[in-house]
């Protein structure tokens, strides 16, 4: 049997490796990391106290507290770390499941934007397979031509997820998920349009 959790069209990730880490997490020592966000212009240093390691969807992440809150750290993204030497500082009754159970949770459930729209019958399954839960269907809105979804995100940023669907969903509200796709499909437009001849 042979198992690849990589997911489809992506890359060998490069970063810190599960093997090089396992070593310190199962003695329970703390760690300095310094972790690349993608939300920082730089890296940060950060003292963490491990739970352990989780794979998700292909990506592994380390489990751990810093100052006392909880977080997932993309292994990628951990561009350097050592043992502190000292042991680690995890809050009681708290395990790597309890953890890592109540982050994911967190992550799929919570969300500021709420988008109403309609997607066309022929998009309904590749929607499902691009949005995952973030899409909820209201069945009782379906038609021949397409279905009423509700979409949820994070930020209002993420709507451009929406724009690989084209003409093919169309976005209700709110009124500002309609404006910032319409400045997205804008300013894309304007990037490819043609030339002008001299």
């Amino acid at each position: 049997m042979h198992v690849d959790s990589r997911p489809w069209l992506q890359e060998r990730v490069s970063g810190t490796t599960p093997a090089s880490l396992i070593g310190p997490v199962r003695r329970g020592r703390r760690l300095r990391i310094e972790y690349n966000s993608t939300r920082e212009s730089c890296p940060r240093d950060l003292v963490v106290d491990p739970y352990g390691l989780v794979a998700k969807a292909g990506i592994w992440y380390l489990v751990a507290d810093c100052a006392r809150v909880p977080r997932m750290y993309r292994l990628e993204r951990i561009t350097t770390w050592k043992d502190v030497d000292q042991p680690r500082r995890i809050r009681k009754g708290q395990t790597l499941a309890t953890v890592s159970a109540a982050l994911i949770d967190q992550w799929e459930h919570h969300h500021a934007i709420e988008v109403s729209a309609t997607i066309d019958q022929t998009q309904i399954e590749r929607a499902r397979r691009v949005l995952g839960q973030r899409l909820v269907q209201d069945d009782h809105e379906e038609s021949t031509t397409g279905h009423r979804v509700r979409i949820r995100f994070p930020h209002l940023e993420d709507v451009r997820t929406l724009l690989p669907f084209g003409s093919t969903i169309t976005v209700h509200g709110p009124a500002e998920v309609r404006a910032h796709l319409r400045d997205l499909a804008t300013d894309l437009a304007h990037h490819y349009a043609p030339s002008p001849t001299s």
